[in-house]
């Protein structure tokens, strides 16, 4: 092959670039010391990225925990933390959010979201400490803009001598190549990131007399309550959504290393804060929250929006970000998603014309869901599965809102789930006074534990689903078979 001439010089001038830009371009890290390549994102770059990404990260999670007694208390922990950082003078934003999946995560700029679904699993002070502990070590050891220059790079390099000349000479390019990897700093971090910000969080931990065990002992809860909820749903991943093991992928033997790798000395009388955390998150919601939608057993029930449906006996619900999701044997699912959508004509023009106008539907028509104005059709897809027959059912709630449902079978089953759906389509209504009454959220409860108080006794009024007993002692990280003592402040979920 014969190369265009001046490529080859191209080539070399913009290596030459790389190289430079390679040895001029490391900073030396707050928290580490040590140098790191950090190009693409400055300081200045990390506050902006928060400030913008704040508002999204929000809405994409509920929003906010409408709870100051919690809100104060996370902030005064998470501040005392950072008075000891290598940061101490930036300015960081720490929110619950209003999410029950047990989660933490952090955004450059000292942006730091806990969520009340890991409030209510963890145990101390201590825990809470730890968890915080290891995000504000990601902002202080500016992982973020160490990963985002890095793809950066790497995306100019895969790009050829065009790209790299206009990022590294300062072209228009440049925009269009940073917008490309500006998703980067919300992936996961790499493992050497993760165990360096686990040392981090324990020498934080250190710093403020906190128990430098706290992270492993909440990790053990954790992954009691992944297996427990795995168990009492039937499936390994029940709810098909992120945890903080998802966002923050270490085992114990790695928390454990880093515990020793922070090289801090034993505290003598270190604060773990039992009851001072109890007594901080008492009254918390455990699991959905009516703004977001309750699952009960069967029944979907969203109290704002007015409206309950029930899916067919052998099918678990679960209520994800963007849609509610039925999961049922022989790879039958349903699906059910909907909202602030309007539509001045007839409901058989939305779902043909509308929702489904690329699709081919048949036996389209219209039909009366409890007094609202419905249509209904069919198609049949084909995918790596398999060949499912969709049924599809668009329901016009009020003028503003329409929800949807797509019924998915195999076709060997869709006559025999046809009633099934028919009933879980017709179960869509909208709230009565005494749907209101009966359907709750759930709550923590901190309660003390008395001389004859055991576990079956404190647990038999839960109204968890599966064994309460089990649900008692992940909660309370209480070991398979322990006790709890007398004098104890323990947490039980209540209604």
């Amino acid at each position: 092959m014969t190369l265009p001439r001046g490529t080859i010089s191209g080539h070399l001038r913009n290596l030459s670039l790389v190289a430079m830009l390679l040895l001029t371009a490391c900073s030396v890290n707050p928290a580490t010391g040590e140098r790191s390549f950090t190009a693409f994102m400055s300081p200045d770059d990390e506050l902006r990225v928060g400030r913008e990404e704040h508002p999204k990260i929000l809405k994409q999670f509920g929003g906010g925990y409408d709870n100051a007694k919690v809100a104060a208390y996370v902030d005064s922990v998470g501040q005392k933390l950072v008075r000891t950082s290598e940061l101490p003078n930036l300015k960081f934003t720490f929110t619950v959010l209003d999410d029950d999946i047990v989660n933490a995560f952090a955004l450059p700029g000292g942006y730091v979201y806990i969520s009340r679904g890991l409030l209510g699993l963890a145990n101390t002070e201590a825990e809470l400490a730890a968890v915080l502990g290891h995000e504000i070590g990601h902002v202080t050891a500016r992982h973020s803009a160490q990963r985002y220059s890095s793809a950066v790079l790497a995306q100019g390099l895969s790009l050829g001598a065009g790209i790299l000349g206009s990022v590294f000479l300062g072209t228009s390019d440049i925009g269009q190549a940073a917008a490309q990897g500006s998703a980067v700093y919300m992936q996961s971090f790499s493992r050497e990131h993760e165990f360096e910000a686990d040392t981090l969080g324990v020498r934080y931990l250190s710093r403020n007399r906190y128990s430098t065990d706290a992270m492993a002992s909440f990790l053990a809860s954790l992954q009691a309550f992944s297996a427990l909820e795995a168990k009492v749903s039937g499936l390994p991943d029940p709810a098909e959504r992120y945890n903080i093991m998802s966002t923050h992928p270490r085992t114990q033997d790695r928390v454990v290393a880093a515990t020793r790798a922070a090289n801090v000395q034993p505290v003598p009388n270190s604060v773990i804060g039992n009851r001072e955390y109890l007594q901080a998150i008492d009254g918390i919601t455990f699991g959905d929250s009516e703004q977001e939608g309750l699952v009960r057993d069967r029944v979907f029930v969203h109290k704002p929006l007015d409206f309950l449906f029930q899916v067919p006996p052998d099918f678990k619900l679960f209520n994800g970000a963007q849609q509610v999701v039925a999961r049922g044997p022989n790879n039958e699912g349903i699906l059910f998603s909907g909202g602030k959508l309007s539509h001045n004509g007839p409901m058989h023009t939305y779902l043909t014309g509308v929702w489904a106008k690329n699709t081919s539907l048949s036996g389209v028509e219209t039909i009366d869901i409890n007094g609202m104005e419905a249509a209904t059709g069919a198609t049949r897809l084909r995918n790596n599965s398999g060949t499912f027959d969709a049924r599809l059912v668009a329901i016009r709630h009020d003028p503003e809102h329409i929800y949807r449902f797509i019924f998915l079978t195999p076709t060997s089953r869709t006559a025999a789930r046809s009633e099934d759906f028919r009933r879980s389509t017709f179960s869509f209504r909208k709230l009565t006074r005494a749907d209101r009454n009966r359907y709750r959220e759930w709550h923590i409860e901190t309660r003390t534990v008395g001389r004859n108080d055991t576990v079956a006794r404190l647990s038999r009024n839960m109204p968890l689903p599966g064994p309460k007993d089990e649900w008692f002692r992940v909660i309370n990280g209480l070991r398979p078979g322990s006790e709890p003592f007398p004098g104890q402040t323990v947490k039980v979920v209540v209604e």
